[in-house]
């Protein structure tokens, strides 16, 4: 009899959709002189987007702690985790992630720097004009079991040769952290699809490549700013997963309330499955 419910509960594991939809979204930080679009006066359109979208797991960009205070409140059924990145505490902006309490166990999790001493708070190199850092979880879904490292990053905005290092130092530490396991990454990476970046991350390389979550029947932007009249916009927000994966869409999010978006950056997700061995 034990055999049995062994051998169900396995059937149970192995068929089982394991499902989950990711966001990006950078949410301008709330110190910027942004007029009528500063935080206080959007972020319960922002709020919307997120819950309307009804991510699994939204990783964010650009975060200060006032922000995270405010978006634990408006999003309820989420934890968040996440550090500032001028300190490795709370001080300066956080590229936190949030993740559906119901869904999810967090396993373990961390931050590093985007320099050549990942592991000190604050750090910056290369030809970077600020300090920047990624945030990393690993989360168990309670009800498949699967385990999913999820990687939250924004590279830096001036520096051409940092966002290249960036890249390489991002797939490095990926292959350390979660070596095979299935892995997503999102973020701004202030990067075209044309860049060395964007190919460090999708090329095969030593440690590991990602897929573009992009669907070209989608328009190709994601950074337009607030006013929804501009027409100068580039895609420089990304999701990325491993070959663990397959897509089944991919959205790009452009609510606004006629004038003005939530956001300078529209937010993009991905649905995507786990792959799963045939018995």
């Amino acid at each position: 009899m034990r055999y049995l419910v062994s051998v169900a509960l396995l059937f149970f594991v192995l068929s089982t959709t394991a499902q989950v939809r990711v966001m990006s979204y950078n949410i301008r930080n709330s110190n910027a002189n942004d007029g009528v679009n500063k935080w206080s006066k959007r972020k319960q359109a922002l709020a919307k987007v997120i819950l309307n979208t009804d991510p699994d797991i939204l990783g964010t960009q650009e975060v200060l702690e006032d922000q995270r205070r405010d978006l634990k409140k408006l999003l309820p059924a989420y934890d968040v985790f996440g550090a500032g990145r001028n300190n490795g505490k709370h001080a300066g902006e956080h590229c936190a992630i949030f993740y559906r309490r119901e869904k999810y166990e967090l396993v373990t999790g961390g931050n590093f720097w985007l320099s050549q001493t990942p592991d000190k708070p604050g750090s910056k190199s290369w030809d970077a004009a600020i300090t920047r850092i990624c945030t990393w979880v690993k989360l168990k879904d309670k009800q498949t079991y699967d385990e999913v490292y999820f990687f939250n990053t924004h590279f830096d905005h001036k520096g051409k040769e940092a966002r290249a290092k960036s890249a390489a130092l991002l797939s490095a530490m990926i292959d350390s952290i979660a070596g095979d396991k299935p892995v997503i990454v999102t973020g701004d990476f202030n990067f075209r699809p044309d860049s060395e970046g964007y190919s460090t991350m999708t090329e095969s390389n030593e440690e590991v490549s990602f897929a573009d979550a992009y669907s070209p029947d989608v328009p190709n932007y994601t950074a337009c700013g607030f006013n929804v009249s501009n027409k100068d916009c580039s895609r420089i927000d990304y999701v990325f997963y491993s070959k663990h994966f397959i897509k089944d869409k991919y959205t790009l999010h452009t609510d606004n309330n006629g004038t003005y978006y939530p956001s300078d950056h529209l937010t993009i997700s991905s649905d995507l499955r786990i792959k799963r061995l045939k018995i």
